[in-house]
């Protein structure tokens, strides 16, 4: 079975359905393809921030796309998202930034670093981790499906 990340985002442009609506909020709405280059370009910014498979991301956003982009942005690195981590994607009045040690960066220039390396899906994923995540964040079932 391919991985999660995969199956999220890859899958549904693979099979022809790229320009089809993934997520919308009051913001606008994403195609699967539009979504798929911003996650991926997010990952990218958080494997430069030393995300690695297995870590926690501390995701801290009210509902809407950016946390959709943040939270697949986690599981295509095989990260795991939640409520804690040394790296922290918070919402704030301000904006949204990304935290990791003792620097913040703005989540639009992370996912800009992030772009020139975009992240792809892992092969596969460790036993357990795709129900876990499925389970944390039931919003990430639209897509799976």
């Amino acid at each position: 079975m391919r991985s999660l990340g995969f199956e999220l985002l890859d899958r549904h442009v693979v099979q022809g359905r790229g320009e089809d609506v993934a997520c919308s909020d009051p913001t606008g709405t994403l195609s699967y393809a539009q979504l798929l280059e911003r996650v991926a370009a997010l990952a990218g910014g958080l494997r430069v921030l030393d995300v690695a498979p297995g870590d926690e991301v501390a995701v801290s956003m009210g509902e809407g796309n950016p946390r959709v982009i943040a939270v697949c942005a986690c599981v295509r690195l095989g990260a795991v998202p939640g409520d804690r981590g040394d790296v922290r994607i918070v919402e704030s009045p301000d904006g949204v930034t990304v935290e990791a040690a003792e620097d913040e960066y703005d989540l639009d220039f992370l996912m800009r670093v992030g772009k020139t390396d975009p992240a792809p899906s892992l092969p596969s994923d460790p036993p357990g981790y795709a129900e876990a995540v499925l389970e944390k964040w039931p919003l990430l079932n639209a897509f799976s499906s």
